[in-house]
């Protein structure tokens, strides 16, 4: 059965290992247990990929099957416990079976160890501790069976030497005089010297587990108060998250107005000049608060002064803070929330992982302490709970920084117009290319990163293919996640390699191609980013472009394009698909031959010619933009190609003209996308 299950793995047993050989209606059993099992339990789809979040999420659903299941089931079909799973009792019934089979010869071979006077455990020395020692004595006489338990010492054994092993050596070398040298010594004093000596390090241990139990509960307290903010920074509502920070910002204004005032002392001698300095420095947004305004808000000083101070600056802070909220949702809607997100986490994330390396080079010099007639970890304790209130203020005041520091990039849509200005001609992508495959730096890339030679236009179309899946993929688990769907061309820098196109020209010229995806730009940074067409904004998603796909619904347009990847996908595998492909590529009139011989003997119609846009396009291609492309640099292509581009151009935009006029009555069912 594991075998069947599991492949890979060797699970071949020695034939020695079973008492008897298995009778042909029982091994009959066993093979028909085993076969229906394997049926019921191997996965049926044993190749599926994970194209979106929703495929990820089945797969994990289904499940493969691992050994630790597998052996969970079979233990519950060795049992008798009840269950309605037919495969399950299939097991149980063939288990049976092999048990009763087996059994006649196990009793006997059990009735001959009982009249030995059963097993015998022989121990070379005794562990520091005695539940060790029993669970081996445990192991000689299970269930009333007879059995004995034996241990042969030496008094050069670690636990002897470390707990008196000298007194013990001489009192036994007096008792040893009378006896010969190969008797063994036997003594209820050495075994009492060894029952103390284990229950010492027994005692040892345990405070030393203790210790370090008192220890890590310190941390474990921060922990959960770390965790729990976390938790609400990934899974509160957006409401929430804006109330926590909110609350930082109070906090942070408190902060400030705890650290530069001094309610003891009288206001001029406040350091309100300071303190104005580092909350324009804090925010930029709060440059109207000036020494002269907290001079009077603070009016005559005293704590009630220092109140009226803090209360002031909490309320500028909120101010401030709502207003660069409302910039920042004014780039985007539901960005504001997504910010906050990301900021709270990374500073938790920053800030935890150093006070964790501060607790533990402070832990390793608390002993020292006890010189000082202190408890060491007492001083921990208040040390560390120092050391957490500071991380904790660190985490606010950063957070709320990184948020007012924060400048969303705007991003414009790149027209034709704009992309055709930055693709180069034809003839300066290939000498870009060329150089660039010429470096050095290329040559060891490709050696590190396996990037793909060419071998043909086959080849490059398939790479082309495949990359078009491979960044949907990647876009739809960053919308799953609740990112933006959108990926920089520096980010897929590797994956734009890997399928040969190396240059800029080649990636914007082959994104725009795709119609599934739209081109940003980043005009201060000088960055292109990819994204999904209408759906590069985490709440508010864009109306969809309008095409000839738009009658269709949306339901069954991802269906059918979820299945035209999955065909492309197993097309791949194909050796008689990828050696036609090959052909076509190198021989385009080979192509124009067979598509012409098609479309006229299926009676193509406009129906037909729409149906191949779709299917191009649930391929992320659209059609009449390549064809464009190529039409505008149709003096650099051979002229079979050039002849297949007017063809198919002229069979988008007046097929009746290519397909004949006979063509209009034929039924659209004859050709399938």
């Amino acid at each position: 059965l594991y075998s069947k299950l599991f492949p890979r793995k060797s699970w071949a047993m020695p034939e020695e290992f079973y008492p008897v050989d298995l009778t042909p209606e029982l091994e009959s059993q066993v093979r028909s247990a085993v076969s229906q099992t394997v049926e019921a339990w191997k996965p049926k789809e044993n190749d599926l990929k994970p194209t979106s979040l929703e495929a990820a999420e089945q797969i994990v659903e289904q499940g493969r099957l691992t050994e630790l299941d597998a052996e969970e089931r079979l233990s519950l079909a060795c049992e008798k416990a009840p269950t309605d799973d037919e495969v399950i009792l299939v097991l149980r019934e063939a288990y049976k079976s092999l048990a009763a089979h087996y059994k006649q010869i196990t009793d006997l071979e059990k009735e001959e160890v009982r009249a030995l006077g059963g097993l015998l455990v022989l121990g070379t020395e005794r562990h520091e501790s005695r539940r060790i020692d029993n669970q081996l004595r445990g192991r000689c006489a299970r269930q009333g069976d007879p059995g004995a338990t034996r241990f042969f010492l030496s008094l050069n054994d670690t636990i002897f030497r470390i707990f008196g092993g000298d007194n013990i050596k001489k009192m036994m070398s007096m008792m040893s005089l009378s006896q010969p040298d190969d008797v063994p010594l036997e003594s209820g004093l050495l075994s009492n010297s060894l029952e103390e000596a284990q229950k010492k390090v027994e005692n040892y241990f345990y405070s030393v587990r203790k210790n370090v139990f008192e220890y890590d509960d310190v941390m474990d307290t921060q922990r959960k108060i770390v965790y729990g903010l976390r938790r609400r920074a990934l899974l509160d509502p957006d409401e929430d998250i804006r109330a926590t920070m909110m609350e930082f910002s109070d906090r942070n204004m408190e902060d400030f107005a705890t650290g530069h005032i001094n309610a003891s002392k009288p206001v001029n001698e406040w350091l309100l000049e300071k303190l104005a300095e580092n909350v324009k420095v804090y925010c930029s947004l709060l440059d109207h608060v000036t020494p002269e305004k907290l001079k009077q808000v603070a009016g005559s000083g005293g704590p009630a002064g220092a109140a009226a101070v803090t209360a002031y600056l909490q309320e500028e802070g909120q101010k401030a803070f709502y207003r660069k909220l409302e910039m920042i949702e004014g780039a985007g809607p539901g960005l504001t929330a997504m910010v906050t997100r990301q900021v709270l986490l990374m500073q938790l994330d920053t800030f935890w992982q150093q006070h964790l390396k501060n607790m533990d080079f402070m832990k390793t010099g608390m002993t020292l302490r006890a010189y000082g007639q202190k408890n060491p970890l007492t001083e921990y304790k208040l040390e560390g709970y120092q050391v957490f209130l500071k991380m904790m203020s660190k985490i606010r005041r950063n957070g709320l920084y990184n948020v007012f520091l924060f400048q969303p990039r705007k991003l414009t849509p790149m027209s034709r117009d704009r992309v055709k200005e930055m693709v180069p001609n034809r003839e300066a992508r290939r000498r870009q290319v060329k150089e660039i495959k010429e470096s050095e730096a290329y040559k060891l890339e490709k050696e590190a990163r396996g990037v793909t030679i060419d071998k043909g236009a086959a080849a490059r179309s398939m790479n082309l293919a495949r990359l078009s899946l491979n960044v949907r993929q990647v876009l739809e688990a960053r919308e799953g996640l609740g990112e933006l769907a959108l990926a920089s061309f520096s980010e897929l820098k590797d994956t734009f390699a890997r399928s040969g196109l190396l240059t800029l020209g080649d990636q914007l010229v082959w994104a725009q191609a795709c119609s599934e995806f739209e081109l940003l730009e980043d005009e201060l940074h000088g960055e292109v980013y990819i994204g999904l067409v209408g759906r590069m904004e985490p709440q508010a998603a864009k109306a969809p472009p309008e095409t000839e796909l738009e009658d269709m619904d949306n339901e069954r347009f991802e269906e059918r394009q979820r299945e035209a990847q999955k065909l492309f996908e197993s097309a791949q595998q194909d050796p008689n698909f990828v050696q036609t492909l090959a052909a076509f590529s190198e021989q385009p009139e080979l192509f124009l031959k067979e598509l012409k011989a098609a479309s006229q003997e299926q009676g193509w119609t406009r129906e037909d010619v729409k149906k191949m846009k779709e299917t191009y396009a649930m391929m992320g291609i659209n059609l009449e933009v390549m064809l464009q492309e190529m039409r505008a640099s149709a003096d650099v292509l051979p002229a079979a190609q050039r002849e297949l581009v007017d063809y198919m151009q002229q069979m988008l935009t007046d097929p009746d003209s290519v397909l004949g006029e006979n063509a209009k009555d034929t039924k659209s069912e004859k050709v399938d996308a």
